[in-house]
């Protein structure tokens, strides 16, 4: 039994985070739910959050980081892709406004840690402490926590490391019945409202104007609706004949859509700019790195590396529809060494 140790627990509404605040009652920690209201049109999921407090006898409390969410992250998320960009917001959240304003909720309520309901692990060797995959390699997000101060993570617990989300919901289900039961999943894009669909958001949000589709020898072969609209690999929605096509790249400077074969979207090459890194990386090692959330992890090899920028070479088989503003994570094993933000590939 853990005594006097006072917890700041993300809270979403959601059965992780209500289940990690459980188990850490469960283990004695003293622990206080805050809520992170975004955006909005999520009133449900802070109702159960607050309902989930009162019955386990938190105290609860709702911080509104909505403009701080939206300069720092929606806008910029707007406009990367008004530029063909594709970034995974999550991996700017977590670091810049959610664990940000957490740290600071942990100072003012003079807490030990903070605990979030992620699926990943924080571990300890040699005095040091890292971010390493969680047990359920289907849910697992150390990918989208890649970015997070490395002073930060002696401070931080991430509850179900060691759990699966089926053992999860099977003992929440024990603990609270069904309160979850017609629930989703967290979405990647939480700032959709619960009906909202991303090509309604970005219709309002950003400019959409049409123009050519042509293939990589140059040929037109139709129109799209504008860019906005597609992500590198996607076959859906290209309305062309004599298919299947894939997205292969999005030209903001021209309004050009560029497509061709699957063939064509396998990379060997990926260059990285603005790396974060919580380890010391080596060149001429060998990682295990990851393009994209959920992604297979490949066997690459960094070839070059400075301070602005870093080259992973995959040793293998090749990536998979690589996109311009995703991230490539680099793991030594199961620990996440860091990573950095996709500029450009070469097959």
């Amino acid at each position: 039994m853990i005594v006097n140790l006072k917890v700041i627990v993300a809270m979403s509404g959601g059965i992780d985070s209500s289940f990690a605040l459980w188990l850490l009652l469960k283990q004695g920690y003293d622990a206080i739910g805050c809520y992170l209201l975004m955006s909005d049109g999520h009133e449900e999921d802070m109702k159960r959050a607050q309902e989930i407090c009162d019955r386990l006898g938190v105290s609860f409390n709702v911080v509104d980081v909505k403009d701080r969410f939206n300069s720092e992250v929606i806008k910029p998320f707007i406009r990367s892709y008004s530029k063909g960009v594709t970034p995974n917001p999550c991996i700017f959240c977590n670091p810049g406004v959610k664990f940000k304003v957490l740290f600071e909720m942990l100072e003012k309520f003079d807490a030990d840690i903070l605990a979030t309901g992620h699926y990943a692990r924080i571990v300890k060797s040699d005095l040091t402490y890292n971010i390493a995959r969680g047990k359920d390699l289907k849910k697992e997000q150390s990918y989208v926590l890649y970015r997070l101060k490395k002073e930060w993570l002696n401070r931080i617990i991430f509850p179900l490391g060691d759990w699966t989300k089926d053992e999860v919901k099977a003992k929440a289900r024990e603990i609270f019945g069904e309160v979850f039961r017609d629930v989703p999943e967290s979405a990647d894009l939480c700032f959709l409202g619960e009906k909202e669909k991303f090509k309604d958001f970005i219709s309002t949000n950003a400019q959409a104007t049409k123009g050519p589709i042509i293939s990589t020898k140059g040929d037109l072969l139709g129109y799209h609706d504008g860019l906005v609209f597609y992500t590198v690999g996607q076959r859906e929605g290209l309305g062309l004949s004599n298919g299947p096509w894939y997205v292969l790249e999005i030209r903001a400077q021209d309004n050009t859509l560029v497509v061709g074969r699957k063939a064509d979207l396998y990379k060997r090459t990926i260059i990285c700019i603005h790396p974060h890194w919580l380890e010391r990386p080596m060149v001429g090692a060998t990682y295990a790195a990851q393009h994209r959330y959920k992604a297979i992890p490949k066997t690459v090899m960094l070839t070059s590396l400075d301070e602005g920028e870093f080259v992973a070479e995959a040793i293998e088989s090749p990536f998979w529809g690589v996109a311009p503003g995703q991230s490539l994570v680099l793991y030594d094993g199961e620990i996440v060494v860091g990573g950095g933000i996709i500029a450009s590939f070469e097959r």
